[in-house]
């Protein structure tokens, strides 16, 4: 049936090329039409083919349709009488492309009539020797399954071909050879028989759950697989995993007989969780193409292998294969996946971003679903619908605690006669749920079930001996750390850390220092450093030398982001661990050798500098509204600062590997750099002047110098007003602003003001008060953090102790249970009672805090809806670090950030954090040693005296003196009882002893605002030791000089 195409040529080839030039007004004009007319014929010839083409495509199509019929119509007239041949008809009509509704509709009648005609055929004659035979019904069978995928609810069509089907089957095994049903099989494989299969589950599932068609479909998912082995199944299994197990709650939605069929039937353990561990390609095909595929196959292999009972009842291999495919599976998720299965739904479903500070990755809350936001790992989170409860709960059993008991309890038996490397498998799928997890209430829970009792014990000790110990011997070359995720002990390592550092957390010093067989710690002393020796060397060269990029493979080289803030997690917590009870040696933490600190100390002040100066190029501040000495310091977080410079990054996260003092020094040059880039001089007569009243002292620096911010950093001029309105005569050349800050310091930390409270060590913390919150008194909390800055800039010593859970939030981080004890120590108790009670249900607690202000009692929620929640041996700990946290943190989070606001206004946060709580402690006031007198002696400068009778006397004396005595003259001296962290060559100004005349009478006086010692001529050593011992211990004899 020719084609009416118009635009074909009446007699061929017809082409007129017009080279005549009459009719062109130039060469360029004739060019062109030449041009246009090659560009015409072109097309033509296009047209033409592509004509001959339609042409021979609509007359094969005319005839095939033609021949299609001509078979149709032999097999509805009885032409063909014989089932083979009848069967081969079919296979070529099925051939055929396009055709009719009608054709499709005879074609339809006909395999059903053909398979109906074999159901009452004798197998012996049904099955025929021809090679082609077993491929021939293969086929059949494949267009009949495509047909009741496209209409499963048919009754007639539907009905008579499951029925038909299974005895093509019977045939098959009872007379076919060994050969014939390989055949058979794979052509069943290969044409897509389970996901034909699949897709009429899901529609049958969709109008019915108890559709009784959903019996024989489920037993034709596996019926080929008893005609051949696995190796000849595998084009059969690999869809039985990724579509079969990728329907939604697919248990759940079949009928029973169906169920127990394919609980009995599909061989979950045998064949396909073996081929998924091998392949683990196979996850990621097919329906398993996107998560949420990947989600349902989760939750029905928890209901068949942990509900159903068929992981328990299968060898221990089996725990193997099963640890493989679902740790792999759970790899691929994307981030904030874990909230999205405990129903934690947020806003596009993204990670919340930390209000505060890194917090130095310790501010998880046991349970807690708003705890530490996850570090994303490049894997973009996508908006999610809510899941079905029903799927939910059952992907939850993955984590579940019995689960992971069985799990661990099953790989560590010597009784499973596993290989040694499953415990490194088993440590990668526990990795896998933490990742999957992480920012969800089940995190926690995970490490809870492989910490708790003795199983968990021995799983820890297991898992270190096994797994960990005498494996990173070279931990301290930086290769070990540059091929750190190809080595194959590194699941061991992460889940070991990952659990010891939980249980850092949620143990107090008296239970980890217990070194006895019921102790709860898993590892020995010894143990500990040693694994802790290596958090050292890998965090060291993780800082050093950088982590794998956002988005690398995660099986290539360095660790990334995640693994280098866990390893400083746990080095950290060891550390905090050691500086609360010395069990480490000396140095154990400093891995840079004494011959690099120079060159380390010299480009780490270098990098500071570089910073400093980029950030105040890029400053929003206008010059014309400060000078650029009073702009704010930027604050980084420490993560930050580890991508921006690696030594700084170094300091800020792992300030241990550096020794003490040469931090210090660091941080002394650290300001002097600042000062010189600001263009400060501690003798510049440039900078604030302030009138201070004796009487009115705190009230007057508040008025007066609560508003300068940085700007405190640069020189401020004391004018003083006696109690009688004068002006006191005197030349500041920085002693009196000395005076001023020294007699400020000791009047605002004065509990009595009522903005400070004291611990049973007399450390200061903020009042948690509810009037301390008040916008006035933080604007103290403020103003008071500038001048300890100020103090600390200036190398002021303050004679003040804070409490350590205060201290840690400058440093952002979070407070132990030990700290609980110097501020509550009934309240300390109690927790530790809870943590090992039998029975918490018993103590009828709930997820509250009782609050008493002004004589009312206030009950307060420690999480939403908490008095509804008890308290349970599940969530127990959850609860403990959530009183905690409220105790040392939340109360006086307010108060703890308007004084560290005006803190880093003077000093850089991240000086800060290049020390612990207790080493910042001495920054702040000076070392708690023993006061060397030599050392005193050798810095001290002495003038006014005719000989050195007296020196030489008052230094025997001093020498006699005890310590308290000592440190009570230096703080006559200086105003404080501590000596400088780096020795009093430290001292600013130098200590200075003074004549002050003849008069023995006298007692001595002092200067503290110039380290001056005021010392009468005594001529003997009694009188000098009686004189000197008066004087200091009464405070008496301050006056200007």
């Amino acid at each position: 049936m020719p084609l009416p195409f118009d635009f074909l040529p009446e007699n061929g080839r017809n082409v007129n090329v017009n080279l005549s030039t009459s009719s062109s007004a130039s060469s360029s004009a004739l060019l062109s039409d030449v041009r246009a007319q090659r560009a015409q014929r072109e097309q033509q010839r296009v047209l033409e083919k592509s004509a001959i083409v339609l042409q021979k495509f609509w007359r094969e199509r005319s005839q095939g349709a033609k021949f299609t019929q001509e078979l149709l119509d032999k097999l509805d007239n009885g032409a063909v009488v014989s089932v083979d041949e009848r069967a081969r008809f079919l296979v070529v009509i099925f051939r055929r492309g396009w055709m009719t509704d009608e054709t499709k509709r005879r074609r339809e009648n006909a395999l059903v009539k053909w398979f109906d005609q074999v159901s009452q055929t004798d197998p012996s004659a049904f099955i025929q020797p021809s090679p082609d035979w077993m491929t021939v019904l293969a086929i059949l069978c494949l267009r009949a399954v495509s047909l009741i995928a496209q209409d499963p609810n048919s009754a007639q069509t539907a009905a008579t071909l499951l029925k038909a089907i299974p005895s093509v089957f019977r045939d098959v095994t009872t007379a076919a050879s060994d050969s014939g049903r390989i055949d058979f099989v794979e052509v069943l494989g290969r044409g897509g028989w389970v996901q034909e299969l699949v897709i009429a589950m899901d529609k049958l599932i969709a109008t019915n759950k108890k559709n009784p068609f959903l019996v024989p479909v489920t037993q034709l998912l596996t019926s080929p697989l008893s005609l051949s082995s696995s190796a000849h199944t595998r084009s059969l299994l690999y869809p039985l995993i990724n579509h079969l197990l990728a329907i939604p709650a697919l248990p759940s939605s079949l009928p029973i007989p169906a169920l127990t069929h394919l609980s009995i039937h599909l061989p979950l353990f045998k064949s396909l969780l073996p081929l998924a561990a091998a392949e683990p390609e196979i996850i990621r095909q097919g329906r398993l193409s996107n998560e949420q595929g990947r989600t349902y196959l989760l939750a029905n292999l928890a209901i068949f292998g942990i509900t159903g009972g068929l992981l328990e009842r299968s060898p221990p291999s089996s725990a193997v294969q099963w640890i493989k495919v679902i740790g792999s599976v759970l790899r691929s998720m994307t981030d904030g996946w874990g909230r999205w299965i405990e129903g934690i739904i947020e806003d596009d479903d993204e990670p919340i971003p930390k209000a505060e500070d890194d917090e130095d990755s310790d501010g998880e809350i046991v349970g807690s679903s708003k705890k530490r936001a996850r570090r994303t790992s490049g894997r973009k989170s996508t908006r999610r619908q809510p899941l079905p409860k029903n799927i939910s709960s059952k992907i939850l059993l993955l984590a579940g605690r019995a689960h992971l008991v069985y799990l661990a309890a099953t790989i560590i038996s010597p009784a499973s006669k596993l290989p040694s490397s499953s415990l490194g498998d088993f440590a990668a799928y526990a990795l896998a749920l933490l990742d999957a997890f992480r920012g969800s209430p089940k995190w926690e829970s995970i490490l809870e079930a492989l910490l708790i009792e003795t199983k968990g014990k021995a799983f820890s000790k297991r898992v270190w001996r096994e797994g960990v110990r005498g494996r990173w011997t070279s931990s301290s070359n930086q290769k070990t750390w540059d091929t750190f995720m190809t080595n194959p002990s590194t699941p061991c390592l992460l889940l070991l850390t990952h659990i010891y550092c939980h249980y850092l957390l949620i143990t107090p010093d008296a239970e980890f220092f217990t070194e006895t067989v019921s102790g709860s710690n898993p590892l020995s002393l010894d143990e500990v450093l040693e694994l802790a020796a290596v958090w050292r060397d890998l965090a060291y060269w993780s800082y050093m030398n950088g982590v794998a990029a956002t988005g690398s493979p995660s099986n290539e080289g360095r660790g990334n982001e995640d693994v280098r803030a866990l390893l400083t997690r746990g080095l950290t917590r060891i550390s905090d661990r050691n500086a609360r009870r010395k069990f480490a040696p000396d140095n154990f933490f400093v891995t840079i050798s004494p011959g690099d600190l120079r060159g380390f100390i010299a480009a780490a002040v270098m990098e500071d500098a570089a910073l400093t100066e980029q950030i105040a190029q890029g400053s929003e501040i206008d010059p014309a509204d400060l000078p650029r000495w009073a702009r704010a310091r930027n604050r980084f977080t420490k993560r930050q600062m580890a991508y921006i410079s690696p030594r700084l990054g170094l300091l800020n996260n792992l300030p241990m590997v550096l020794p003490f003092n040469t931090r210090l020094e660091i941080f002394q040059k650290f300001i002097d750099t600042d000062m010189v880039n600001l263009g400060l001089s501690r003798y510049s007569r440039r900078g604030i002047r302030a009138t201070i009243h004796r009487t009115s002292l705190a009230e007057d620096g508040f008025n007066q110098l609560s508003d300068v911010g940085p700007m405190l950093k640069g020189r401020i001029g004391i004018t003083f007003i006696d109690k009688f309105g004068q002006e006191e005569a005197g030349i500041d050349g920085g002693g009196l602003f000395k005076e001023f800050l020294t007699s400020l310091n000791k009047e605002v930390f004065n509990t009595d003001r009522g903005l400070w409270l004291a611990t049973d060590q007399n450390e200061l913390y903020p009042n948690p008060h509810s009037y301390a919150t008040e916008p006035h008194q933080l604007a103290w909390y403020t103003f008071i953090g500038r001048v300890l800055g100020k103090a600390m800039y200036d190398g002021i010593l303050v004679d003040v102790s804070f409490a350590g859970f205060f201290l840690a939030k400058w440093l952002g981080r979070s407070s132990s249970i030990d700290d609980l004890q110097s501020l509550d120590n009934e309240l300390y108790k109690g927790l530790i009672v809870l943590k090992s009670y039998p029975r918490p249900e018993e103590l009828s607690l709930n997820f509250t805090i009782v609050q008493e202000e002004f004589g009312q009692t206030q009950t307060i929620d420690l999480v939403p809806g908490g008095s509804d929640i008890p308290v349970t041996v599940e969530n127990r700990h959850e609860y403990i670090q959530l009183v905690c946290r409220y105790k040392l943190d939340k109360q006086i989070s307010a108060q703890s950030r308007a004084f560290f606001s005006g803190l880093s206004d003077i000093i850089d946060s991240k000086w800060l954090r290049m020390f612990d709580q207790k080493e910042l402690q001495q920054v702040i006031g000076g070392e708690e040693t023993p006061i060397d007198i030599d050392d005193l002696r050798a810095n001290t400068e002495v003038s006014g005296f005719a000989n050195d009778d007296t020196i030489q006397v008052f230094w025997k004396v001093v020498k006699g003196f005890n310590q308290q005595e000592r440190r009570a003259l230096l703080r006559f001296v200086t105003s404080c009882s501590r000596p400088p962290l780096l020795g009093f060559r430290q001292l600013s100004p130098r200590f200075g002893i003074r004549c002050s005349g003849n008069d023995t009478g006298r007692l001595p006086s002092a200067s503290s605002c110039m380290n001056l010692l005021k010392l009468p001529s005594y001529d003997n050593e009694v009188a000098l030791r009686s004189k000197l011992l008066q004087a200091i211990n009464s405070n008496a004899g301050f006056d200007l000089s």
